[in-house]
């Protein structure tokens, strides 16, 4: 029989992090029997059921801290577990993460965890700066591997002494590949866009601030939803460029979507490997984002685009008005960033690196029930 794998997030919304639990998901089922468990419905429990991988819900698994639904979330967790009997859990963002692999430990399941995002990043408040580390390192102690989508994030788990350095793998993100490319000749007007969900974190105050700030004829495409969407729409009015900016909603064909730009910005407060960057990389098109986490391990400066201190609205405004003017730097840049993402950030490589990984785990955890010391990272 296949070891039977569970894999385990808060949201179903459409994400990066999303996305990323769909693409290893569908890679292991030769090896593996997968199960999909999350909080809510959405795009991951349709995509999922689409592809024919059973999809679990855990009602009170949300994103917000609630004493009282957390306490649900575990039990209801638990239950799952002993329905399923899973084999290996592998947890994906912060709240799944630490009940999932709680849970795992009581059920002396193997766990592996991967990290999105590191909950005390500077950018968030301060009592999560504060509470955030102590919180990851003891969920550390209970799970065989942290997986870090990019090795600037992978430093600072070691930096911060979360789990000992072996403990800690680096995989960096990939997608599969697809037909869509931008055609970066056939606009007189370029379009930028930013595909982000809407959150204070994703900064599309200081994206539309620069854009504002952009002379040269240029549109601009916000793709997402969320809820600072409102106040954004609120500061495209008080701006004078309600007839230069569409919003544009959630999207599920955002291949088609970068298709149809020019260029692609993300001007985010705190990223670790954002996946909509190497969509916009794999479309070919150059990319303006903030110079923060592992973005410039993605965008190489000057090569696949332009890097910007992030909250800085004139470097900002300067980098976006740079590629606006130059056609030919854009088609430069785009082509290279295409090059970049076949070498590098296509999914193959990174759903092998992450089935090695259950490998190793598994083969340590059936050294455990025969008896035979502990692997050395746990010493």
């Amino acid at each position: 029989m296949k070891p039977r794998l569970l894999y385990l997030i808060t949201r179903s919304e459409r994400g990066g992090a999303q996305a990323h639990v769909l693409e290893v998901a569908q890679s292991m089922r030769e090896e593996y029997e997968v199960h999909v468990a999350t909080g809510d419905e959405g795009f991951l429990t349709e995509a999922c059921r689409a592809l024919s991988i059973p999809v679990h819900i855990v009602p009170h698994l949300r994103r917000e801290v609630n004493p009282f639904g957390d306490v649900l979330a575990w039990f209801e967790t638990l239950r799952l577990f002993r329905e399923l009997r899973p084999d290996l859990l592998h947890a994906h963002t912060w709240k799944s993460g630490f009940i999932g692999r709680s849970v795992a430990l009581v059920q002396r399941v193997p766990s592996i965890y991967t990290v999105h995002m590191w909950p005390f990043g500077p950018a968030l408040p301060w009592l999560w700066r504060m509470v955030g580390p102590p919180l990851e390192r003891m969920a550390a102690r209970w799970s065989r591997r942290l997986i870090t989508v990019s090795e600037s994030a992978a430093e600072v788990g070691r930096e911060f002494r979360i789990a000992p350095p072996s403990r800690i793998v680096a995989i960096e993100n990939g997608i599969g590949d697809c037909a869509g490319r931008a055609e970066l000749h056939r606009r007189k007007v370029p379009v930028i866009a930013m595909v982000a969900r809407f959150t204070a974190l994703k900064d599309h105050q200081t994206m539309l601030r620069a854009f504002a700030a952009v002379k040269a004829p240029a549109q601009l495409l916000l793709v997402g939803d969320g809820p600072t969407r409102a106040a954004a729409e609120k500061l495209v009015d008080e701006l004078g460029i309600r007839d230069r900016v569409e919003f544009a909603g959630e999207r599920g064909d955002i291949e088609n979507v970068l298709t149809e730009v020019d260029i692609f910005a993300l001007a985010s407060k705190n990223e670790m490997l954002p996946i909509s960057i190497i969509e916009a990389m794999r479309a070919g098109l150059p990319v303006v984002a903030s110079r923060l986490g592992g973005i410039p391990q993605l965008t190489l400066e000057g090569l696949t685009g332009l890097l910007v201190e992030s909250g800085s609205v004139e470097e900002l405004a300067g980098a976006l008005t740079r590629l606006v003017e130059d056609r030919d730097l854009r088609v430069q840049m785009g082509r290279r960033g295409r090059q970049r993402y076949e070498q590098r950030f296509n999914s193959r490589l990174m759903c092998a690196h992450t089935m090695s990984v259950y490998q190793d785990v598994l083969a340590e955890t059936d050294r455990s029930r025969l008896g035979e010391p502990e692997y050395a990272s746990q010493k």
